[in-house]
Parts: C-alpha cells; sequence; structure tokens
C-alpha cells in the first residue's frame, strides 16, 4: 500500500477532489487545512494567498491511502487538477504503508 501526501493551494481543493473521484477502486482522501512556506515564500507567483502573521501561506493538505497499483492514477490526478503552471503549486510526497487495519475489524 502506498500513503500519497500533497500539499495544494486551497483554491484547488475542489478539482482535485473531482479527480480523485474518477478513479476507480481509490477508497477516500482526507483533507486538512495547513499553514506552510516553501522555499520561493519571498518571490512573487503572480497568485495572492492569505497569509498569517509568521508569513506561512493557507493550503490544504490531501492524503490518500491506496493500493500499490492505484499509486500513479492518484499522483497523475493531483497532479494534473493541482497544477497551475505558477510557482507555489505544491508538493506530493509518496510513501511505502506496512499495514492497515480498519477499526471496525478484530485486532489480531
Amino acid at each position: 500500500m502506498k500513503e500519497i501526501k500533497a500539499y495544494i493551494k486551497a483554491m484547488k481543493r475542489e478539482a482535485v477532489t473531482r479527480a480523485l473521484h474518477t478513479i476507480d477502486g481509490l477508497d477516500g482522501a482526507s483533507y486538512s487545512n495547513v499553514l506552510g512556506f516553501g522555499r520561493g515564500k519571498e518571490k512573487s507567483s503572480g497568485y495572492t494567498p492569505d497569509y498569517d502573521i509568521t508569513g506561512a501561506s493557507k493550503h490544504v493538505k490531501v492524503e490518500v491511502v491506496c493500493e500499490d497499483a492505484l499509486e500513479a492514477d492518484v499522483v497523475a490526478a493531483i497532479h494534473r487538477a493541482a497544477h497551475t503552471g505558477l510557482r507555489g503549486d505544491g508538493r506530493i510526497f509518496v510513501s511505502d504503508v506496512g499495514r492497515s487495519i480498519r477499526l471496525q475489524e478484530v485486532p489480531e
């Protein structure tokens, strides 16, 4: 299994959600509002995000855990839907998941 975390511009959350809904076999995704900054924090991207007092901008973190076979589809869907071509579009991280346990299942 894979865990895919993506940090995207807040204005792209709906587009990413629509893109993920098109992937057959994907069980779901989680979203969190986050604050952060990247290496281009002092350069203009043509996009003016809301900033907090520390200079961090508002983004959305997308988290998806999926079967290995869906990794490429999920990454491609997020990339296509979140891409604007401007600095600060975000990042996608992919990690291995050793085990997943549904809470409704009886533990071993």
